[in-house]
C-alpha cells in the first residue's frame, strides 16, 4: 500500500486524570509510523495538569474539553464527531493505559481493507508481564454468564492468526468512520463506563460486521486486576450495582441480555453472570489471603 493511498485514521483517546499515563501513552504513539495518523484527546475534567501537560509535550495532538460527566462513552462519542468532523476515513478508540508498537495501526488498517465491513482490535499484552496476551479479542458464553476476554492461559487458539471474535472492547479497535452513520454512536445512556464497548461492537456485529483481532498490532495494557478485599456488605453490593465506575453496574449489563442474549428468561442467565463475578471476587479475595498467610 502506497503512503498516498493510506487512509486518515483519527485515534480518540478519552481521560480523566492519568497526567503519567497519558504523556507515556503519547509519547509511544508519537512514534507510530502510520503516515495519515491524528490523534485527538478528549480531557474529561482532568483536575491533575493533564491538559497542560500535554498541550506543552505534544502541540501537534488535539485536546477536546469536556464537562467532567461524559464518562467513557460520552467522552469517546465526543472524540469520534470531532473525527468525523475532520472527515476520518477510520476512528480508532483507545485507551491512555496503552503503549504502543511503532507500526501497530497499519495492520489494522490492512485488515480492515481486506475486510471492508469489520472492526478490528489489537493484540494486547500485559505492560509489566510481557509473555500474557491478555486480550486477543472477546468471548461469549450467555449460558454461563461469561463475557471476557480471550487469553493466552484460557483459550486454546491461535493468537498469530486474524480471528473472529464474539465482541471487542475499546482500548485499541480500528472502526469505520462509516460504522457511525449506520449503526450511530457509544450507548452513554446505558452503558457510560463498563460495556459500552462490548454493546457497540455487538450492535455492529448484528448490523453484519465482522469482529477481528489482528496478531500484528500490538500494544501492552498496564492491566489493573482488582484484589477484591473489600468487604461486601449491603451498602457495598448496592454501590456495585448503581455505580458507573462498577463492572457490575446493572443497567449495562441489562442492557447488553436485554438486548443480545439469545437465551430465555434472560433474568436468569444475567443472574448466572452476577454470580460468576461474585465467585471471581471471594476466589481472588482467597488467593490473596492466602498469599499473606504464607
Amino acid at each position: 500500500m502506497g503512503e498516498l493511498t493510506w487512509p486518515k485514521v483519527v485515534a480518540v483517546v478519552p481521560i480523566h486524570n492519568g497526567r503519567d499515563e497519558t504523556l507515556a501513552f503519547l509519547e509511544s504513539i508519537a512514534s507510530a509510523t502510520y503516515p495519515n495518523l491524528e490523534v485527538i484527546v478528549v480531557d474529561d475534567g482532568s483536575t491533575d495538569g493533564s491538559r497542560e501537560a500535554i498541550a506543552a509535550r505534544f502541540p501537534l495532538v488535539s485536546i477536546v474539553r469536556g464537562d467532567g460527566n461524559l464518562w467513557w462513552s460520552g467522552a469517546t462519542n465526543l472524540g469520534v464527531r470531532e473525527a468525523l468532523r475532520r472527515v476520518a476515513d477510520f476512528i480508532l478508540t483507545i485507551n491512555n493505559d496503552n503503549v504502543v508498537e511503532p507500526d501497530f495501526i497499519e495492520p489494522l488498517v490492512e485488515t480492515a481493507r481486506r475486510h471492508p465491513r469489520s472492526l478490528v482490535t489489537s493484540k494486547m499484552y500485559d505492560y509489566f508481564e510481557r509473555d500474557f496476551i491478555f486480550s486477543f479479542g472477546g468471548v461469549i458464553n450467555w449460558y454461563v454468564g461469561e463475557i471476557r476476554d480471550r487469553n493466552n492461559r484460557r483459550d486454546l487458539i491461535d493468537f498469530d492468526r486474524t480471528s473472529d471474535c464474539d465482541w471487542l472492547h475499546g482500548s485499541s479497535t480500528l472502526i469505520p468512520a462509516a460504522a457511525f452513520d449506520e449503526i450511530g454512536f457509544f450507548d452513554r445512556e446505558n452503558c457510560p463506563q463498563y460495556q459500552g464497548d462490548a454493546e457497540f461492537s455487538l450492535r455492529a456485529r448484528r448490523r453484519g460486521y465482522r469482529l477481528l483481532a489482528e496478531p500484528k498490532s500490538v500494544v501492552y495494557n498496564r492491566t489493573a486486576v482488582s484484589s477484591g478485599t473489600e468487604a461486601l456488605n449491603r451498602e457495598r453490593v448496592r454501590e456495585m450495582l448503581t455505580s458507573y465506575r462498577s463492572p457490575f453496574y446493572f443497567r449495562a449489563n441489562y442492557k447488553l441480555y436485554r438486548d443480545y442474549c439469545p437465551c430465555r428468561p434472560v433474568l436468569l442467565f444475567l443472574a448466572i453472570r452476577y454470580l460468576r463475578m461474585l465467585y471471581s471476587i471471594f476466589r481472588r479475595r482467597f488467593v490473596d489471603r492466602t498469599r499473606r498467610n504464607g
